[in-house]
């Protein structure tokens, strides 16, 4: 299965009501690249996202993409997925997510975006990736894609990286 790690675009800045921010419109036009780039590249069949808005509207603009081209993947709110959970638990959920909505059937021609936010995006990416490298930097509403048998730590290699423009 491909899982497709995604960090938010561009958001408003820094306020007391952090999960309330919305994507500028820069960040709208970085979201809708990251999911042009995607649609080439991959069939999606799930997306996972969190609560927050800038991450909710990255990945409805993500399905509004895919739904233009006649795809319709499942779209699933994770509330575990915000910026300062657990890693380990974001992990943990979004298998069980997966395991729940296929229905524990085969997965190895599944491909789930999963949309978040720094830093727990990267941290997850650290913890399922195999290569034992620390937690990676994401670029705004960069995707990084993984393969793996299973949702579990240290089971997945990297095998692409998008990044779309960035402020300057």
């Amino acid at each position: 299965m491909k899982l497709i790690f995604i960090r938010h675009g561009q958001a408003t800045a820094y306020c007391d009501d952090d999960a309330g921010r919305n994507l500028t419109e820069f960040g709208q036009r970085q979201a809708a690249e990251t999911a042009e780039h995607l649609i080439v590249n991959h069939h999606i069949d799930l997306i996972i996202a969190s609560p927050f808005n800038r991450a909710d509207q990255t990945a409805r603009i993500l399905q509004k993409t895919l739904i233009a081209q006649g795809i319709t993947p499942a779209f699933i709110t994770l509330d575990s997925i915000t910026p300062d959970d657990d890693p380990k638990q974001g992990v943990d959920d979004i298998d069980g997510v997966i395991s729940k909505h296929f229905n524990d059937m085969d997965t190895s021609d599944k491909t789930i975006a999963i949309v978040c936010h720094m830093p727990i995006v990267a941290n997850m990416v650290a913890v399922l990736d195999n290569d034992g490298l620390p937690a990676p930097m994401f670029d705004l509403a960069e995707c990084r894609v993984l393969q793996t048998d299973v949702v579990a730590p240290d089971m997945a290699v990297q095998i692409e990286r998008f990044s779309p423009k960035q402020p300057d």
